[in-house]
């Protein structure tokens, strides 16, 4: 039977103003489990995912407060933010990104960082990593935010083992000295790591033995891998999701987070499209992080797939070696469900 004619690989998109679209738990048509969490980017998402029930936050992108002032936002004005999430989300999981800056994200007040290639140039860990005053900064202010709870702590960009190790070495260094000030933090940190740097991929099992926990982010792996800006609209028809090379990365990946028991999750677009998920599920994935408008559609489609055509699926995909193959293999794409208003 094709792919995109099998029962339960597509859903029609449901309005996500409608709480009571979202279950409690978000299960497979045969009741396999899968997490279903939320990106957030301001606390209007937040409020959002929290109303349409996301399990947790997969992904808190702390660049913004820094994006939209003038100046370096302080220790403390940063606990308070971070204090405000944590308020809002008690009891699921919240993981913290560490400032993901550079490329097209540039700080007004860091005129430095205006470069001829930015997003190969001094981003994200390497720019956290260059400034470690403001690193030092903002992982006290997550570590006292989070007291009593345990903090979920993931560094964007990393393509070696050594900047993971580094980033984890200032996590313990703020750790001894809030400490030694008879401060209140988290006295339990899970350290992990954004797989977007193709480097990453050939070390992956290194990476699950170092990492409590992973997360893929698509878009920046796609983009690295095909060699295509998805900015560049010139270009942006070879930024191609079902790419196989990006498939056969991404089982891979899986697979051995899969063998290691080390905790997975997908935050990227791919997540919330539809004709991707029978795949990621099939290749083992367990946990998606979408933007809160996609929680209702995500979960929809989820509950119309069956495992096992799933598993099959994802084989039959990554035995095709180009991209025509996938796509015939693909089920149909979904509409975009309409925003929801925060």
């Amino acid at each position: 039977m094709a792919a995109h004619s099998r029962p339960g690989l597509a859903a029609q998109p449901a309005r996500a103003e409608d709480p009571s679209a979202i279950a409690p738990r978000t299960c497979t048509s045969d009741g396999e489990v899968i997490r279903l969490m939320a990106n957030v980017n301001l606390m209007s998402d937040a409020d959002l995912a929290r109303r349409l029930g996301a399990e947790g936050i997969g992904l808190y992108r702390t660049e913004f407060p820094f994006m939209v002032r003038r100046e370096l936002p302080t220790e403390e004005e940063q606990y308070e933010l971070y204090r405000d999430l944590v308020a809002r989300f008690p009891h699921g999981e919240i993981h913290f990104r560490t400032l993901d800056v550079g490329g097209d994200k540039v700080l007004s007040y860091f005129p430095d960082m205006r470069e001829q290639n930015p997003f190969l140039g001094v981003r994200s860990i390497r720019f956290t990593l260059r400034n470690r005053d403001i690193f030092i900064q903002q992982i006290r202010a997550m570590l006292r935010a989070n007291a009593g709870r345990k903090l979920h702590v993931m560094f964007p960009m990393i393509s070696s083992i050594e900047e993971l190790r580094a980033g984890r070495g200032m996590v313990e260094q703020c750790i001894s000295e809030l400490h030694a000030e008879g401060l209140e933090f988290s006295n339990e940190v899970a350290v992990g790591a954004m797989v977007e740097v193709p480097s990453m991929v050939p070390l992956i099992d290194q990476f699950a033995r170092e990492a409590d926990f992973l997360a893929i982010g698509t878009n920046d792996l796609i983009q690295y891998l095909l060699a295509v800006d998805r900015t560049n609209e010139k270009v942006a028809h070879l930024y191609l999701p079902h790419h196989p090379a990006v498939l056969r990365t991404l089982h891979a990946v899986a697979s051995v987070c899969s063998e290691r028991g080390v905790p997975l999750s997908v935050c990227g677009d791919m997540a919330h499209q539809g004709q991707y998920l029978p795949f990621l599920i099939g290749i083992g994935v367990r946990s998606l992080s979408v933007e809160p408008v996609y929680l209702p559609a995500v979960q929809n489609t989820i509950a119309r797939i069956h495992l096992a055509d799933a598993q099959a699926l994802a084989e039959e995909i990554l035995a095709a070696t180009s991209v025509e193959e996938v796509a015939a293999l693909l089920p149909a794409p979904q509409d975009e469900p309409q925003a929801a208003r925060a």
